[in-house]
C-alpha cells in the first residue's frame, strides 16, 4: 500500500449486483477505506454523492433505470467535483467514448485483484488531488491576472504620461486621461481616429512614418520630440514607442510620452547658470592677473559672452559731460553701440533707458522685453536689427561711487531671471572690487616708490656715516698711536731718566708716575687697536680676525679656535670692514653674555660669498626675541650688525636653542664681486 495516501478515505460504491457490491465493500474496508453505500442505481448514486460527500466514487457503468453509470457520473462530477473510478465488465468502444466525455480518473475492468483496485483508487485520488491543486492555482492566477489588469488600468489611467496604442492602420485603440488632456478631446472622440485629425499635417505625417518604421522593424525606441497640443505651442516629450505584438503577431504600435518641457527648461537654466558661474571664475582669474583696469574690462566682456550665453556685453564709464563712454565690448554689442549716445540725464531722451537709470539709481536695471518697453524707444529699431530682446544693466562703482555700467544683451525675451540677476550683480561687484584694487595698487605703487626712494637715500646716508665713522676711527687710532702714544712714551722715559732724590720715598713716587704712564700707554694702544686694528690695513682681514679673536679670548680666559679656507683672497675694503666689525661685535657679545668656555670663529668662501660664523658653547638665548628686539631698537649691537650686513648686500642669521643649552651661532653671508670670489 502506498503510505503517501492516508487511510480512511471515504468511497461511495455504486453497483447494481448486491453480491458484487457486498464483496467490493468488504475488500475496500480491508484495504483501510471507509465505505459509503453501496447504491444500485444512477439516481441513488447522485443522491448519495450529494449526501455523503465521498472522497471517491466507484461507479459501475451499466446500471438499471433511466440513468446509467455514465449519466450519473456526469452529474456527480459537475456538482461535487469528486474523483470517479469506473468499474465495468464491458470494454466496447461506444461505452468508452461516452465515458471519456465525463473525464474519469481511472477505469477498472472486471475482474480485478485487490492490488489493482488499490492502485486504481490511489491513482484516482492522487490525480484528483493534483487537479485540485492545479485548479486552485489556476483560480489564484486568474484572480491575480484580474488584480494586475485592474492595477495596470489604474496606473495607465492615473499616469501623468500620455499612454496610447494604435492599430496597424493608425487608429487609436487605447488612450488615457493624459492623452485626452493633450489632444483636448474626450476618449470616445479619440478612439478609432487617426493623428491627422489632431495634429498639423507635417507632424501627423512624421508620426505615421515613425509608426510604420517601428512596425516594419518590430523595434522599440526612446527619443525626444516636439509635439503641439490642443493648448498651442510646442512642448518637449520624452517618448518611448514601439511595435505592439500580441501572441507573436504585430497589431500596431504603442507610445508612452512624458512631458519634459519643464525639465528641459530647468536644464537650460542650469546650463546657463553654470556658464555664468564659469564666467565669474574666469573673471576672478582675470582680476588676479590683469595688468590694468582697461585690460580687465575688455577681458570681462569677452569672458561673459563666451561662457555666459549672452549675445553681447559692454562696459561704459561716465565722462565729464554726463555721457556714458564705451570702454570695452564683446559680441554684437560693438555693432549695436556704434555711433550710439547714452546719457544719464533723465531730461534727455537718451537718458531714459536702463543704462541711465542704473547709473542714476545705483541699482540694476532689467529690461526683459526690450522691443516693447517704453523706456527703450530711442534704441528699439537698432536693437531689433541687432537681435536684442532683453537687457540687464548693473552699476559699476569705484570707492563706493557709481562710475559706470556693465550691460548685457540677450536675444530671448524674459532671459534674465532672479537667479541670473543675482549672479550678474555679484559679477558687477567683482568688477567694482577690481577697479578699487587697481586704484589701491596705484596708490600703493606710488607709496612703495616713495618708500624705496627714501630707503635708498637712508642706505646712502648710512653708508656715508659708516664710511665717515671708519675714517674717524682710523684717524683716532692713528692719533692715539702716533701722537698721544709717543708723548706718553716720552713722559715715561723722562720720569725713569730723572736723577734720584736724596730721600728714597721720592724715587718711589717717580716710579709710580712712570708705571701710571706705562699703563696709560698700554690702554691707549689697546684703544687704538679697537678703533682700527693695524692688521686690517697692514696684513688683511684674516690676520685682523685671528689677532682680535686671540686677544679677546685671552683676556676673557676663553678657549679660542680660528678656522679659515686656505688661499682666501683679500675681499674689497667695505666687505672686509663689515666682516671685521660684525665679528668684533659678535665676540664682545659672546664674552659678555654667553657664559661660554670656548669660541670658534670660522671664515669660508661658499658660492661666491664670504661666510662668517661665530659659535660659542654658552647658555644660548631666544634668537627670535633678540631679532624682534633689534627691530624695535632695543639691541643696538645686533641692529648695527644687521645694518652693516645689509649695506653690503649680506644677510645675518642667529641660531640658538636655549632649552638644550647647546650654545649659539651668528652666521653672516656677504656676497663678493665676481673678481673677488673663488668659485
Amino acid at each position: 500500500m502506498n503510505d503517501s495516501m492516508p487511510a480512511g478515505k471515504r468511497i461511495l460504491v455504486v453497483e447494481d449486483d448486491a453480491l458484487v457490491a457486498r464483496a467490493l465493500a468488504l475488500r475496500l474496508a480491508a484495504l483501510g477505506y471507509a465505505v459509503a453505500g453501496p447504491v444500485a442505481s444512477g439516481e441513488e448514486a447522485v443522491a448519495a454523492a450529494a449526501r455523503e460527500r465521498p472522497d471517491l466514487v466507484l461507479m459501475d457503468i451499466v446500471l438499471p433505470g433511466a440513468v446509467d453509470g455514465i449519466d450519473a457520473a456526469r452529474v456527480i462530477i459537475d456538482e461535487q467535483r469528486v474523483p470517479l473510478l469506473y468499474l465495468t465488465a464491458y470494454a466496447d468502444e461506444e461505452r468508452f467514448a461516452r465515458a471519456r466525455i465525463t473525464a474519469p480518473h481511472a477505469y477498472l475492468i472486471k475482474p480485478y485483484s485487490d492490488r489493482e483496485l488499490q492502485l486504481a483508487i490511489e491513482l484516482a485520488l492522487q490525480r484528483h488531488q493534483h487537479e485540485a491543486l492545479l485548479l486552485l492555482e489556476a483560480e489564484h492566477q486568474e484572480r491575480r491576472i484580474d488584480e494586475l489588469a485592474t492595477t495596470l488600468a489604474a496606473l495607465v489611467e492615473g499616469s501623468t504620461d500620455c499612454i496610447s496604442a494604435k492599430d496597424s492602420d493608425g487608429r487609436y485603440i487605447l488612450c488615457n486621461r493624459a492623452v485626452e488632456s493633450l489632444l483636448g478631446r474626450q476618449r470616445q472622440d479619440i478612439l478609432g481616429h487617426r493623428d491627422e485629425e489632431f495634429f498639423p499635417a507635417g507632424m501627423a505625417a512624421r508620426l505615421r512614418a515613425d509608426d510604420q518604421r517601428l512596425m516594419s522593424a518590430a523595434a522599440t525606441e526612446t527619443c525626444e520630440e516636439e509635439i503641439s497640443g490642443a493648448a498651442g505651442g510646442e512642448r518637449t516629450y520624452l517618448t518611448t514607442k514601439g511595435c505592439l505584438r500580441i501572441a507573436g503577431e504585430t497589431v500596431g504600435v504603442f507610445a508612452i510620452a512624458r512631458d519634459i518641457s519643464g525639465r528641459k527648461e530647468a536644464e537650460r537654466r542650469l546650463r546657463r547658470l553654470s556658464g555664468f558661474f564659469n564666467a565669474v571664475a574666469q573673471i576672478n582669474q582675470a582680476i588676479m592677473h590683469a595688468e590694468s583696469a582697461a585690460a580687465l574690462l575688455v577681458s570681462a566682456c569677452k569672458i561673459v559672452v563666451r561662457h555666459g550665453e549672452v549675445d553681447g556685453a559692454w562696459v561704459g564709464l561716465l565722462d565729464a559731460d554726463g555721457w556714458i563712454e564705451v570702454v570695452a565690448d564683446s559680441g554684437m554689442a560693438g555693432e549695436y553701440l556704434r555711433g550710439l549716445r547714452i546719457s544719464i540725464d533723465a531730461q534727455r531722451a537718451e537718458g531714459h533707458g536702463p543704462n541711465g537709470a542704473a547709473m542714476r539709481d545705483g541699482r540694476p536695471a532689467i529690461c526683459n522685453d526690450f522691443l516693447n518697453d517704453p523706456r527703450t524707444g530711442p534704441w528699439q529699431e537698432r536693437a531689433r536689427a541687432a537681435g536684442i530682446a532683453a537687457a540687464a544693466v548693473f552699476p559699476i562703482r569705484r570707492a563706493g561711487a557709481v562710475v559706470g555700467v556693465f550691460s548685457l544683451y540677450a536675444g530671448e525675451v524674459a532671459y534674465f531671471d532672479e537667479e541670473l540677476i543675482e549672479l550678474l550683480g555679484e559679477l558687477a561687484s567683482d568688477i567694482s572690487f577690481a577697479l578699487d584694487k587697481f586704484s589701491a595698487d596705484e596708490r600703493r605703487q606710488r607709496a612703495e616708490a616713495e618708500l624705496h626712494s627714501a630707503l635708498d637715500r637712508l642706505h646712502e646716508v648710512s653708508a656715508r656715516l659708516i664710511g665717515v665713522q671708519e675714517e674717524e676711527r682710523r684717524r683716532l687710532a692713528r692719533d692715539l698711536h702716533d701722537d698721544i702714544g709717543q708723548n706718553l712714551t716720552m713722559i715715561k722715559i723722562v720720569l725713569l731718566g730723572m736723577r734720584p732724590w736724596p730721600a728714597g720715598g721720592d724715587r718711589d713716587e717717580v716710579q709710580e708716575a712712570a708705571d701710571i704712564a706705562d699703563r696709560t700707554l698700554q690702554r691707549v694702544r689697546a684703544l687704538s687697536v679697537e678703533l682700527r686694528p693695524p692688521q686690517l690695513d697692514d696684513l688683511g682681514l684674516l690676520a685682523a680676525l685671528r689677532a682680535h679673536l686671540d686677544n679677546t679670548c685671552r683676556q676673557a680666559g676663553i678657549e679660542a679656535r680660528f678656522i679659515a679656507d686656505e688661499g682666501m683672497p683679500q675681499p674689497p675694503e667695505e666687505i672686509a670692514i663689515a666682516c671685521f666689525r660684525i665679528a668684533q661685535e659678535a665676540l664682545n657679545n659672546a664674552v659678555r653674555h654667553a657664559g661660554a668656555s670656548a669660541l670658534v670663529l670660522e671664515l669660508r668662501l661658499a658660492k661666491g660669498s664670504l661666510v662668517l660664523s661665530v659659535r660659542d658653547d654658552g647658555r644660548g638665548f631666544d634668537a627670535a626675541a633678540a631679532l624682534a628686539g633689534a627691530a624695535r631698537g632695543k639691541s643696538l649691537g645686533l641692529l648695527s650688525m644687521q645694518e652693516r650686513a645689509a649695506l653690503v648686500g649680506g644677510q645675518l642669521e642667529l641660531l640658538s636653542e636655549p632649552a638644550r643649552r647647546a650654545g649659539s651661532e651668528l652666521r653672516v653671508t656677504l656676497p663678493l664681486p665676481l673678481s673677488g670670489a673663488r668659485q
